[in-house]
C-alpha cells in the first residue's frame, strides 16, 4: 500500500480518542424553559469529517466492466485513509451532532454549555462541551470523564478550536487522553466550510513521539470535485488522488505507482491513460 498511506493510518489512529461509533443522549431538563435563542452556534459537523464515500461502492457508476487498475488502486489506498478518519473523526462529530440536541446552558462568565452522555462499546462518557466569544471569533472545549478506558479520564481536554464569528473557517487542536496531566497536543485541523459542497480541511500530525511527525493530510470539496493528498514529511514526498463525486472520474498520482505519472480513469471506472 505504500509508506504514506501507513503513515497517515498510523498517525490518525493515535490522534483518535478511540474507535467505533458514539451514541450520545443530552442530559436536558423537560422543564427548562430558558431561553436559547442567544447561544452560539455550534461549529459545523464538517469541520472535522471529509467524505470518502465516492471509494466504498454505493456510488460506483454503473458499467458492465470490472473497475480499471487506477481505480482499484485508488480503492485500495482510499480505504486505509477511509478507515482512519473513521477511528478518528467519528467520534468528534458524532459528539456534535449529540451536541446540537442536546440543550445550551448559559453559565455566569457568558459563555455556553452542552453536557450530555456518549456512550461506545462498555464505555460511558460524560461530555461537555464549552463555547464562548472571544475578540472576533469564538472559543471551544470538549471535555470528558471515563472511569473505564485503559487510562481513565476526568474531565480530560480532549480538543479545543478556535472559530471565525461566521463560522466557515477555523482550527481544532487535539490532546493525548493517556497523559490527561501533560495536554500533550497529537494533531490539528486548519478548516474552512462554506457550504455543504465546498470545503478545504489540513490534518496535521504534530505528534513529535510518533513515526509520522509532520506529515499532513489535505481534503478539498469543490463542487463535484474533490481532493485529498498525502504529505509525508519524513520521505518528502506527496501522494494525492482528485475525483468527481457525481461521476467518479478521476486520477491518481503516488511515487510508487504508475512511474509516479498521474493516472486516470473515466465515469466507467476504466483507465485513460
Amino acid at each position: 500500500m505504500g509508506r504514506v498511506a501507513g503513515k497517515v493510518l498510523v498517525w490518525f489512529l493515535v490522534l483518535g480518542l478511540m474507535s467505533g461509533s458514539f451514541m450520545g443522549c443530552s442530559e436536558t431538563d423537560d422543564d427548562d424553559d430558558d431561553d436559547i435563542s442567544d447561544a452560539l452556534p455550534l461549529p459545523p459537523d464538517a469541520s472535522m469529517s471529509i467524505d470518502l464515500t465516492a471509494f466504498n461502492g454505493d456510488k460506483m457508476a454503473p458499467s458492465a466492466l470490472a473497475p480499471g487498475e487506477n481505480f482499484n488502486n485508488a480503492i485500495a489506498r482510499v480505504a486505509i485513509v477511509n478507515l482512519a478518519v473513521v477511528i478518528a473523526l467519528s467520534p468528534g462529530t458524532t459528539v456534535f451532532k449529540a451536541a446540537s440536541s442536546a440543550t445550551p446552558v448559559e453559565e455566569s462568565d457568558g459563555s455556553w454549555t452542552w453536557k450530555y452522555m456518549a456512550k461506545w462499546l462498555f464505555h460511558t462518557f460524560e461530555a461537555n462541551l464549552n463555547g464562548r466569544m472571544e475578540g472576533f471569533g469564538t472559543v471551544w472545549s470538549m471535555r470528558v470523564s471515563c472511569d473505564s478506558l485503559d487510562v481513565p479520564v476526568d474531565d480530560f481536554q480532549w480538543y479545543t478550536g478556535e472559530v471565525e464569528l461566521n463560522n466557515s473557517s477555523g482550527s481544532w487542536r487535539f490532546f493525548d487522553y493517556k497523559t490527561p496531566d501533560t495536554a500533550r497536543e497529537i494533531g490539528t485541523i486548519e478548516w474552512e466550510v462554506k457550504d455543504r459542497d465546498t470545503s478545504n480541511l489540513m490534518f496535521s500530525n504534530t505528534d513529535a513521539e510518533s513515526d509520522g511527525y509532520g506529515d499532513v493530510l489535505t481534503y478539498s470539496l469543490d463542487g463535484t470535485e474533490a481532493e485529498i493528498s498525502f504529505e509525508d514529511a519524513s520521505e518528502n514526498i506527496t501522494a494525492e488522488i482528485t475525483w468527481d463525486t457525481i461521476t467518479l472520474a478521476g486520477s491518481i498520482m503516488v511515487p510508487d505507482y504508475n512511474n509516479g505519472e498521474r493516472a486516470y480513469w473515466d465515469e466507467d471506472l476504466q483507465d485513460t491513460e
